[in-house]
């Protein structure tokens, strides 16, 4: 089994249960796919772990197996693996949940109203079966701008630091603040002023994602976005923020957040619309469908504007190599071309390239040398 087959292994078994239109025979039929690929001895266990690892759903994976009866058909060694990685993320998350609820007190005691974003937001609504399906990295918070300031010194009162210093000068183009920790948090804090990076601000900015805030399902205590915002953060996120669109291999925890989003919400409704990155949308719809098997049959303008997508990431999936030639070549067009002709046109764009231009660490991960600085006296 090669990496482009486990990551479609590791999707097949995500995708248990949650096809649409299908009954319990149709759910029956699949799982016993399942068990066929496995007694056929042709998985790669290793690569499963590695491929899960990298994509951040080996705790999902986990719980697909135990929710299906599958875990007996495993390795005995990797249903202990798998067991133990999940109920560690399940500590981890709870005691993220403890110190959320805590922050989440202390903000509203002030009048600020946080508005929880990305993971934390998604177990805070019941989005999954278990607090522990779901790795998280941050806690992503998202506060009126004028309040961003404000919420952080309140939390920096509460004994939050932050190893980088923070600079008003770069407020406008300032995505959140920089990020706050906790003795005792295994996670860090972004207080955001808005959702998006500042290039994305006119296509979705605070003003947009508040918009239908409501009550978390599962925590009415807090609040989350409406779940046609999830799906449109979510797609910003994979595609354009983390560049999704140009390597072509979204990571299969981006993807399956969106399969459940979009049990709540019809996904393409909201994406095909999404201008002006309707092309890039519904692409990343197509590889969500592909890749899940999901039944619901997408409209036909959709699907052809999604071949080109679908073959890069056949191509990278495939051949690894190739992938990243493609890749890079993309980058470089977005980085050197694309960005710096759309700034002269695009004020949001402008603000970015000011802000990257002054950043030291810009031009060591972009270009890989240091920027000298020089010391005014």
């Amino acid at each position: 089994m090669n990496a482009s087959q486990t990551y479609q292994f590791i999707a097949s078994v995500l995708a248990l249960g949650h096809r649409a239109s299908r009954g319990e025979e149709e759910l029956q039929q699949d799982r016993e796919k399942i068990i066929s690929i496995i007694e056929s001895g042709e998985v790669d266990w290793n690569g499963v772990v590695f491929t899960g690892s990298n994509n951040y759903v080996l705790q999902a994976l986990y719980l697909k197996f135990l929710q299906n009866e599958l875990t007996d058909y495993l390795p005995a060694e990797l249903t202990d693996h798998l067991k133990e990685l999940y109920e560690l993320n399940l500590e981890r998350n709870n005691i993220i949940l403890d110190h959320t609820s805590r922050i989440n007190d202390l903000l509203k005691s002030h009048n600020i109203t946080p508005v929880f974003m990305k993971g934390l937001g998604n177990i805070l609504d019941g989005l999954y079966s278990s607090p522990g399906e779901r790795m998280m990295l941050d806690i992503d918070i998202l506060a009126d701008p004028e309040h961003m300031e404000e919420a952080a010194r309140l939390l920096i009162d509460d004994g939050f630091t932050s190893a980088q210093q923070y600079d008003p000068k770069r407020k406008k183009a300032m995505k959140h603040f920089p990020e706050l920790v906790k003795e005792g948090l295994p996670a860090f804090v972004d207080i955001h002023r808005m959702p998006v990076n500042i290039q994305y601000e006119d296509l979705f900015n605070y003003k947009t994602a508040i918009s239908e805030t409501r009550s978390a399902t599962d925590n009415p205590g807090y609040m989350v976005m409406s779940d046609a915002n999830k799906i449109r953060l979510n797609f910003i996120h994979s595609q354009l923020v983390h560049w999704g669109h140009h390597h072509a291999r979204p990571s299969l925890r981006d993807l399956y957040d969106l399969m459940l989003l979009s049990e709540r919400e019809d996904a393409a409704k909201i994406l095909s619309t999404f201008s002006p990155y309707r092309r890039e949308a519904t692409a990343y719809l197509c590889l969500l469908h592909r890749i899940f098997g999901l039944d619901s049959d997408l409209p036909p303008e959709i699907s052809r504007k999604g071949s080109t997508y679908l073959r890069r990431h056949k191509i990278a999936m495939d051949s690894p190599r190739t992938g990243r030639i493609i890749y890079g070549l993309l980058r470089a067009w977005r980085l050197y071309v694309s960005i710096p002709v759309r700034s002269l046109f695009d004020k949001n764009y402008r603000l970015y390239v000011k802000v990257r231009l002054r950043d030291p660490d810009w031009y060591r991960r972009n270009l890989g040398v240091r920027k000298i600085v020089r010391k005014r006296h």
